[in-house]
């Protein structure tokens, strides 16, 4: 999980809720948070996320979640605002970057990436970041 603390808290708050032993789940490694500002701090060069560092970041923490799995084919999912955080900002072109990068990490990992947005921050959603950002993505929902 690459979000808001807000956001961290309110997701293990409800997991919890639903019946997830989520103390057990961080202590065995399967579940892994972190801050998306700060790890955007960590990948990003000069305004733009820098490629090596972000597979460099990513994989070691796929790696860390694969073998703490207790499964003979685990799957991991990466839920994160990082793109999200970039469009606050108005840094459309790397967020657009940052997706691109992103899918490529998710081919190379056999991973799950699932992004959360701030779509008011498009003026309309016919806008051409919008469209280039939906066309990142394998599939779009929102609210």
């Amino acid at each position: 999980m690459l979000a808001t603390q807000s956001h961290r808290e309110g997701l293990v708050q409800k997991l919890v809720e639903d019946g997830f032993d989520m103390d057990d789940a961080i202590k065995q490694g399967i579940y892994i948070s972190l801050d998306a500002a700060e790890t955007l701090s960590t990948i990003m060069v000069n305004g733009e996320p820098d490629r090596l560092r972000f597979f460099e970041g990513l994989c070691g923490l796929i790696e860390t979640a694969v073998k703490a799995a207790k499964t003979e084919h685990p799957r991991v999912a990466i839920c994160g605002e990082c793109v999200g955080l970039l469009c606050a900002e108005g840094n459309m072109n790397a967020a657009i970057r940052l997706e691109e990068v992103g899918n490529d990490l998710a081919q190379s990992n056999d991973v799950k990436i699932m992004c959360a947005y701030p779509l008011n921050r498009f003026r309309e959603q016919e806008s051409n970041t919008y469209q280039h950002i939906c066309a990142e993505h394998t599939a779009v929902y929102s609210r």
